[in-house]
């Protein structure tokens, strides 16, 4: 999302996230939306959201499904887009104040806005409980206005980052530890949610639209930059396969270029657990608040742990079948490439690259991908290649092959991103190496 300078000077913390959506009041008022633009209390804004929720979904008829997700009118919808606007206006101008004071003293008081919503969807006395607000707002982000939808996923990431990055990020350590606690506590039906809202097909758990899909790629991207978070999402077969592997089966797939795009890019989070390497390309803006190395760690034992666990699933079944297949488009076999090698680099994942290497199939598979008619998808298996090549305990049917095909194999090799030698002298030093080694064969 683009950030505007609001007020001038450099780009305020979180400013990516909010749009720069730093308004008061003006314009239009009516039907009581003037009150809600100058309404403070925030259980009283999250209540009549709710409220304002439950009356649209009332008025739908029971066995109706697509008027369950249609568009919302305008008279349904302006006080709840009122009260999501209000919010996101309140949780970011609080975090812009606490920033731009110079006074050490302001910057660390008390993030109360933030903090009373996160307090208020978790709290589950009284009446109103509003611990099924989020869950409810992600189900039905295709029926809010447009605007409405990109409030709720920049409330639910701000929540879920706050405390990443920022001069004041400390005292908001505490507030997104909460809203992670939030999360976790619901984990299956706020997840649920976000994976469902990927679903572009018509239906009841078909969201439609290409923007609703990738505000749900960012609230799925937000939720498992957090190592507790991540690892409920991979604890069990069953998690990962309600919850990962539709990405693989389906959403990676979809002929939408930014649906299967955002898909990839929430894939790579889940199988490298947040690992970047020199390869990757494009970005993600929730990546701009890095994971700290403790955590990453973590995630990383994690993510070795259900990628060897799930092996043929995930590998077999999936990865290699469906996004390194002669069927999946330029974006989908490239990015693919990109996570296997870093997958296969990673120190935690030796068990998982051990296994994939000693494997013919996996090696005829690169091979091919070698050869492939686009020089970035080369690049980018030559990257994997490498590794089968300097596996020092190659099994016999793997070494076969490198052995019997070695004349063209190094023929091949050194003409290869030949361009790319002058200016990348660790390419040029990892090419001689896998020629040397297989002629050495």
């Amino acid at each position: 999302m683009a950030s505007s300078n609001s007020g001038g000077g450099a780009s305020k913390p979180f400013e990516w996230l909010s749009g720069g959506l730093f308004f008061g009041g003006g314009g239009n008022k009516e039907g009581g939306i003037e009150s809600i633009d100058s309404e403070k209390n925030i259980k009283t804004l999250l209540e009549g959201i709710q409220e304002n929720l439950g009356a649209t979904a009332n008025s739908a008829p029971a066995d109706d499904e697509k008027s369950a997700r249609a568009p919302l009118s305008p008279s349904q919808s302006a006080p709840l887009a009122a009260r999501l606007a209000r919010l996101r206006f309140l949780l970011y101008d609080e975090r812009r104040v606490t920033s731009q004071q110079s006074d050490q003293s302001h910057r660390l008081g008390n993030p109360s806005v933030a903090l009373d919503t996160v307090e208020s969807l978790a709290d589950k006395s009284g009446d109103n409980n509003l611990g099924g607000l989020i869950p409810d707002l992600i189900n039905n982000l295709q029926s809010l206005p447009f605007e409405s939808r990109k409030h709720v996923a920049a409330i639910f990431n701000y929540l879920l980052v706050c405390g990443f990055d920022g001069i004041d990020r400390d005292v908001y350590i505490p507030v997104m530890k909460r809203f992670r606690d939030y999360v976790a506590l619901n984990f299956e039906v706020i997840v649920s949610a976000i994976v469902n809202g990927h679903n572009v097909s018509s239906g009841p758990c078909g969201n439609g639209t290409t923007d609703v899909v990738l505000h749900c790629g960012s609230m799925y991207r937000s939720c498992f930059r957090h190592v507790h978070l991540y690892g409920q999402l991979v604890v069990t077969t069953r998690r990962v396969e309600q919850f990962v592997f539709p990405f693989i089966d389906k959403y990676a797939l979809l002929p939408n270029f930014d649906v299967s795009s955002d898909a990839m890019e929430s894939l790579k989070l889940v199988m490298t657990a947040g690992t970047t390497s020199g390869s990757d390309s494009g970005s993600d803006s929730i990546i701009m608040t890095p994971i700290d190395e403790k955590s990453q760690q973590q995630m990383a034992e994690l993510a070795a742990t259900f990628l060897i666990r799930d092996y043929e699933a995930v590998w077999i079944r999936r990865f290699n079948s469906k996004l390194l297949s002669t069927d999946a488009n330029y974006m989908t076999k490239r990015v693919a490439l990109q996570i296997l090698s870093t997958v296969l680099l990673t120190r935690s994942n030796y068990t998982v690259m051990i296994k994939y290497v000693n494997s013919r199939t996996n090696l005829i598979l690169v091979m091919k991908l070698l050869r492939d008619t686009s020089p970035h998808i080369t690049l980018d298996a030559f990257h994997v290649f490498k590794v089968f090549v300097a596996n020092p305990n190659k099994i016999p049917e793997v070494e076969k092959i490198l052995r019997d095909n070695s004349r063209k194999l190094c023929a091949y090799l050194e003409t290869l991103h030949y361009d790319k030698e002058a200016s990348d002298q660790q390419f040029a030093d990892e090419k001689r190496l896998i020629i040397a080694t297989i002629r050495d064969l």
